[in-house]
């Protein structure tokens, strides 16, 4: 699809174009400010990136790639036209401090064929579908026997492998084990699986774990995901906030302090002279559907009770 008919408005300093020849010159328009687009004729949302994936049929790392290249962010001669000294190292360390999320170790996904194709029943009676494993990557370990759950940086490349003991009895200690480490506080799981629909539908749920984001998944829900662990990092808040959702919910598992989740959903604010946003957190006060003591996550119960959650026990700052 080539769209045409492409205009700016100054004053509202966005973009508007046509999807083809002949239609509507003002159908989709392109804000410049927040990156964010709108098809109001075919009811589509998103932003820049979002719009790419959708219109050349790209992944999200794959999409980030076109921009990059198309915009030649990664040609050489920009390098060549500034020397810095001591081989940049400084530049390089200076980057590794400001964005490290951008600085971790990757890996080439051929690693995962000896995981992947072996799917679990303890995921499954969790609500986690053999295809949504299979989206996931979710493998198998022969040797440490434990279920394999590739982690992925922000822009889609393997930073790490967890693994899963396959026994649903065994204590919390033992259920988590790093077979690739890497700083999960680093990462969004679900990130660049989800990204398109969270932009599409203009909202986010958070939860705790990747269990979350792929029972999520398996519901049909593509707006799950997870911080790994009951705190955000600055690092993870930076991201959320910079996915500019309308909506941002925190869902995490029973039996946090209230007091602890509102300190958490609100580094998730937004709010200045582009773009403000609403930020919630899942609190069942009265443990009308997580059980008091179970420590559930509020996907743990299935579609309906997920639903209710969001519906009724949002706590809105």
């Amino acid at each position: 699809m080539d769209y045409t008919q492409i205009t700016y408005r100054n004053q509202k300093n966005e973009l508007r174009f046509s999807r083809e020849d002949g239609h509507n010159p003002t159908a989709m328009r392109l804000k410049l400010d927040t990156l964010k687009f709108d098809g109001f004729s075919i009811n589509a949302h998103g932003n820049l990136y979002s719009l790419v994936m959708q219109t050349k049929d790209l992944s999200f790392p794959k999409a980030l790639k076109y921009i990059a290249e198309t915009l030649g962010l990664e040609k050489s001669q920009f390098s060549k036209k500034i020397r810095y000294p001591f081989g940049g190292f400084y530049k390089g360390l200076m980057k590794e401090i400001q964005e490290p999320e951008y600085s971790m170790a990757t890996y080439d996904e051929s690693i995962l064929d000896e995981y992947t194709g072996k799917y679990n029943l303890m995921f499954f009676k969790d609500g986690i579908s053999f295809q949504t494993q299979e989206h996931f990557n979710v493998g198998f370990d022969l040797e440490s026997l434990r279920i394999t759950v590739p982690e992925y940086t922000l822009d889609g490349k393997l930073c790490g492998i967890m693994g899963r003991l396959n026994d649903s009895k065994c204590s919390k200690d033992e259920r988590w084990l790093p077979i690739i480490p890497c700083s999960r506080s680093l990462t969004l799981y679900g990130y660049h699986h989800n990204y398109e629909s969270i932009q599409q539908k203009n909202i986010v749920v958070v939860g705790e774990s990747e269990k979350f984001v792929q029972q999520l998944h398996s519901m049909g829900s593509y707006i799950g995901l997870a911080t790994c662990g009951c705190d955000v990092s600055d690092i993870q808040a930076k991201h959320l906030k910079a996915l500019m959702t309308s909506k941002i919910i925190l869902a995490y598992d029973e039996g946090l302090e209230e007091e602890q989740i509102r300190l958490q959903a609100q580094k998730l604010i937004l709010n200045n002279a582009v773009f403000q946003n609403h930020v919630g957190y899942v609190f069942d006060r009265e443990n009308l559907i997580l059980p008091k003591g179970s420590k559930a996550s509020p996907s743990d119960l299935g579609k309906a009770a997920f639903t209710e959650l969001i519906k009724s026990h949002v706590v809105w700052l």
